[in-house]
């Protein structure tokens, strides 16, 4: 005769037990798909096309999934992986037990801000980027270390890291909103910013190119007031739902290319023209029009000129230390003849996942 007691706890344990198997024991064949990998493919690239979103917990879950698989950083072609259905993925990163972590905020002393509880409809969430593609010898740089370090596949950079890549190579980043940018040979980013306001929906994304290639494509942004810039040390180009191209030289020139949608380019150093003596003009105050004239043809500006330039599908510009060239077409399909170009529109088109988690 079993003890009534004994019984009890051991039910109880089982009961608990029960769940907790449910979501980390390995799943049915009905409940998940077998992707075989492609040359360029990561763990990373894939969660992003079949569910629209990595990070460290489906990571978790891959590893369980695909126990013969020795590291899933290094997964090659022809390889087989085991993939949940998106709907048992999305089930079980919502369950209670599956708290989803964010990184650690760089908090500052007490002392230099009152400690404030935050209201709910300001309340913003950290995003961050994924390497979702890798070759060479790229190297990053996280927030606070002196050294670089190598760099790895499907690994997880937030605000403030950089990532470097050296002749020969070239690297690829997925952000959190499904946003892509991809980075040639000779090329230095920093990360500034990634954040999200959980209400409105605001999302911030501030990156700088110090050097080198960028080709960017933009999720569309939900939020009008979201913001999506790349600053280099001539310019700051502001998108929203748009493939680019930036380059920037080593006399800091920078180049700019829109495949596809507009680009605003901003004067990252606008400066207000001094008043002439004694014709300063105070607000409201009335001012002489000048009639009409005639107007000139498209001439560079000097920097302190200009604010803001719209560059829409298929034109250029190039911004320089001293001024700005005017807006002109160029032929995409003498660009597609490179094969950086190539490569980065094949990647665009293989890339269409689903409509992201909230």
């Amino acid at each position: 005769m079993v003890n009534g007691g004994y019984f009890r706890k051991y039910l109880g344990c089982f009961l608990f037990a029960f769940p907790l198997a449910l979501i980390f024991g390995p799943l049915n064949a009905t409940e998940t798909q077998l992707i075989r990998v492609r040359r360029g493919d990561t763990i990373s690239y894939l969660s992003f096309k079949i569910y629209g979103m990595y990070n460290s917990k489906i990571a978790d879950l891959l590893r369980r999934e695909n126990p013969q698989v020795k590291d899933i950083d290094l997964i090659y072609a022809g390889q087989q992986i085991r993939f949940p259905a998106p709907e048992i993925m999305r089930r079980t990163l919502t369950e209670k037990t599956w708290k989803l972590t964010e990184p650690e905020k760089r908090m500052e002393p007490k002392e230099a801000r009152p400690e404030e509880k935050p209201m709910p409809e300001t309340r913003v969430r950290a995003n961050q980027a994924v390497i979702t593609f890798l070759e060479g010898e790229v190297q990053v740089k996280k927030a606070g270390q002196a050294q670089w370090s190598p760099a790895r596949p499907n690994m997880i950079l937030y605000e403030e890291d950089q990532i470097k890549v050296p002749a020969k190579s070239r690297a690829e980043l997925i952000l959190d909103n499904q946003s892509v940018l991809r980075l040639a040979e000779n090329t230095l980013l920093t990360i500034h910013k990634l954040e999200e306001e959980t209400a409105t929906q605001k999302e911030t994304a501030r990156m700088e190119l110090s050097l080198g290639k960028l080709w960017t494509r933009t999720a569309k942004l939900l939020n009008p007031s979201s913001r999506y810039e790349i600053k280099t040390p001539t310019a700051i180009a502001g998108v929203q739902g748009t493939t680019y191209q930036v380059q920037v030289g080593g006399d800091r020139s920078t180049n700019i290319q829109v495949f596809q949608g507009m680009v605003n380019v901003y004067n990252p150093f606008p400066a207000a023209r001094p008043a002439l003596p004694g014709k300063e003009i105070l607000p409201g105050q009335p001012q002489e029009v000048t009639g009409p004239g005639e107007v000139p043809g498209p001439t560079p500006v000097s920097r302190e000129e200009w604010t803001k330039i719209v560059l829409r599908q298929f034109q250029q510009v190039t911004v320089t230390d001293q001024d700005i060239s005017s807006p002109i077409s160029f032929d995409v399909q003498k660009e597609r003849q490179n094969e950086w170009v190539r490569w980065n529109e094949a990647r665009d088109l293989d890339f269409q996942p689903p409509e992201r988690w909230r």
